[in-house]
């Protein structure tokens, strides 16, 4: 009964959470809407669902405000300011951390008390490494406000923050701490002893030694080797410290206490109390990280009820750590980890007791843990990430064992350090696994809606425990017969689909699509990062419901394994256009023989002049330098240039020409050049940015755009063409 009334609390939180969060404009009538259930109704549940709504909508609302106007009106004036850090997130250059300003120190020397949450970036390898709560002085701070996505469908990281409660950024000159608690002090010391010594024990193997300090200290960004073959062979939650981690670590403790069984029979709170103690310190060693403190407060919850001799269910121990969490920070509902790892815990445990898991051998034990581990997550992984890997079935029956080992062995290396060798043996085994699995591992793709997801776990209730009430049933009947319709209800709806598409998207190479009839027509390099590919071009592909693609190198390729190969996984490729001056090159003879070979009719090479006809444009590639091609679009009257380099062969071919649009990505500044380029005519100017080589172009008769703002969007009249910033819209 307490679970029941637990979830149900829960529910209610996380409605009042999302409604605010979401900024639905009624929210406040459903609050006050709610108040008088807590008074008249005497239905203990519908008083636990309402009391939840409540402090759910109350916190969330605490959480997203700011005092902004404090720093805003002082930005410009702060010699000094003071927080604390409330998390911090390291990446391979530099250092994001959240801090808490308490105060600020105007040019004048008057302090003002602010109470406002600030995303700190610092590139400074000084400044790194910082533990959570330490107290920082930060000198001549500049801030300003978070930057909107450049390009559309691209992550929209203002949205994520603003959630957190958080809508400037700052950067210091000068970084000074102050004092911090002792007791992080202490961690952070313990801590740094275990890192060293695991990089004095793994000096020459820098792979097995970022796997170890993944898995046992525990990291806020993975590196990327690891976070790449863990999500495609389905192991990626195994390098995430969670519960199954402190799992293994409960079981260590447990065969430690075996030599003490009498003194443990005789003392019975003894183990949990020490239990408490460890997981605990463990936590503080890998920095209160939430992931950790997650899984250390559902297993306390537990041990907590054994001192108090009180019988605490897993599964209420699982909700309330859950409601605990939401309670002290409500932006944890929208983390994918928090998401991922209470509800892979929660499959886990309800598996385990409906098929009564204790009395399997261990081999079904592991195979149907790892079963309702990745049944439990399969939509969340889907709506996330737009992708899952069902050879994660197959691969945590091997890995979780294999992740075990290394975790337990780790602790004893650690105290008999002898062990070290075979440790490494374990770690470079459990790498070349994970690499080897993720090149021959399939992937799903989809895109389920939340209504989709909820009555995906409403059937898998109703289907796997067969609730015995009927009401409940019933209600979970309702739930799959009302979400289905939900999920398909955008289809019918009369939605605004933009018919035609022409873009220039911000990413480090140049990139420009069109996209019409469901056919997209795109000018990319060969080479990008992979964000830029799978998180940006795919998706916007992916929902101008895009079949077909015709590509056309903007670089020479030498291998058609990044663009190409990323591409022809969720797209049908009619054509590859590439200019002939690649076969003069003097890698052409060794070029990638699957594509060219397997496929000789997907590619086309064109001469420089000659135009290909398209449904709806033409297209003249204009020239190649520096490693890169040039091309001229032409749509009805309209002609658009671009060039990722323009040198002294391309400029004399541009001289006297006039455009509608020029994108210009780079320059060779010199005399002649400038000169060849002076009686360049265009009415739009396209360029990264405001950099001093671009000075000299001639001066776009309309209006010229930086892609380094935002992405450009080209919006095609009967007699104009108008253009635009993506984030204006």
């Amino acid at each position: 009964m307490a679970s029941l009334s637990l979830l149900i609390a829960l529910v209610g939180l996380i409605t009042g959470i999302s409604l605010t969060s979401n900024d639905y404009p009624w929210y406040n009538a459903y609050i006050f809407f709610s108040i008088p259930f807590l008074f008249i109704l005497k239905n203990k549940r519908i008083l636990y669902f309402s009391s939840g709504i409540l402090l759910g909508a109350v916190t969330a609302y605490i959480n997203i405000q700011s005092p902004s106007k404090h720093i805003n009106y002082y930005q410009s004036y702060v010699k000094k300011a003071e927080g604390t850090i409330i998390s911090s997130r390291p990446y391979q250059f530099s250092t994001e951390y959240i801090v808490r300003i308490h105060n600020i120190t105007t040019e004048n020397g008057k302090t003002e008390k602010v109470g406002e949450k600030v995303l700190l970036k610092t590139g400074k390898k000084e400044y790194a490494n910082y533990p959570s709560g330490t107290h920082l002085i930060m000198y001549k701070p500049v801030f300003k406000n978070i930057q909107p996505p450049k390009n559309p469908y691209d992550f929209d990281y203002i949205r994520y923050m603003e959630r957190k409660g958080i809508t400037m950024e700052v950067k210091a000159e000068n970084i000074r701490t102050g004092s911090h608690p002792s007791i992080l002090s202490i961690f952070q010391k313990a801590r740094s002893i275990l890192i060293r010594r695991i990089e004095r024990r793994l000096l020459f193997f820098p792979e097995e030694k970022e796997l170890l300090l993944t898995i046992t200290m525990g990291k806020e960004r993975i590196p990327y080797f690891l976070q790449s073959s863990g999500i495609r062979s389905g192991t990626y939650h195994l390098l995430v410290i969670s519960g199954l981690h402190i799992g293994f670590i409960l079981l260590f403790l447990k065969v430690l206490f075996i030599p003490f069984a009498e003194l443990n029979n005789r003392h019975p709170k003894f183990f949990p109390a020490f239990t408490l103690i460890i997981i605990w310190f463990y936590a503080g060693i890998t920095g209160f990280r939430v992931p950790v403190v997650r899984a250390v407060l559902m297993c306390s919850l537990f041990f907590i009820g054994e001192l108090l001799e009180r019988d605490m269910d897993i599964i209420t121990s699982i909700i309330a750590a859950a409601l605990f969490l939401l309670l002290i920070n409500p932006s944890n509902l929208f983390d994918a980890s928090f998401q991922l790892s209470f509800t892979a815990t929660l499959g886990i445990v309800l598996f385990w007791r409906r098929f009564k898991l204790f009395d399997k051998n261990y081999i079904k034990a592991i195979i149907l843990t790892g079963l309702a581990a990745q049944m439990a997550v399969f939509p969340l992984l889907l709506y996330h990430f737009g992708y899952f890997y069902p050879s994660g079935l197959i691969n945590n029956v091997i890995f979780v064992p294999f992740t075990g080992g290394v975790l337990i062995l780790s602790i004893v290396s650690f105290i008999i350090p002898v062990l070290f060798p075979l440790l490494r043996v374990l770690l470079t085994g459990f790498i070349r696994g994970i690499t080897l699995s993720a090149q021959f591992s399939p992937s799903i793709h989809f895109s389920p809606s939340i209504p989709l997801i909820i009555s995906f776990y409403a059937l898998c209730t109703l289907l796997l425990y067969s609730p015995r009430r009927k009401i409940i049933n019933t209600a979970l009947l309702s739930i799959i017969f009302v979400s289905i319709p939900l999920h398909f209800l955008p289809l019918y709806q009369k939605t605004e689909k933009n018919e035609e598409i022409m873009c220039f998207l911000s990413f480090t190479e140049p990139s420009v699509v069109y996209i019409k009839d469901k056919a997209a027509t795109v000018f990319l390099a060969d080479h990008y990062r992979t964000r830029e590919i799978e998180n940006i071009l795919i998706p916007l592909l992916s929902r101008e419901d895009v079949k077909d693609i015709t590509l056309f190198y903007t670089t020479i390729s030498y291998n058609h394994t990044a663009t190409l190969n990323t591409l022809t996984k969720r797209f049908n490729i009619k054509k590859v256009y590439e200019v002939e001056d690649i076969r003069e090159t003097f890698f052409y003879p060794y070029i990638d023989i699957y594509y060219h070979k397997t496929y000789p009719s997907l590619f086309e090479f064109i001469p420089y002049g000659k135009q290909v006809h398209l449904s709806d444009i033409n297209v003249e590639a204009a020239g190649y330098e520096n490693g890169t091609v040039s091309y001229i679009i032409n749509r009805d009257r309209y002609s658009i240039l671009v060039s990722p380099f323009t040198g002294t062969e391309l400029s004399g071919k541009f001289s006297d020409k006039l455009f509608d649009i020029a994108y210009i990505e780079d320059v060779k500044k010199t005399k002649k050049i400038m000169e060849n380029l002076s009686s360049l005519k265009y009415n739009y100017l396209i360029i990264p940015k405001n950099y001093k080589k671009f000075d000299k172009l001639p001066k776009a008769k309309k209006d010229t755009l930086y892609l380094r703002e935002s992405a450009v969007e080209v919006i095609y009249n009967q007699n104009s063409i108008c253009m635009k910033y993506h984030y204006q819209q």
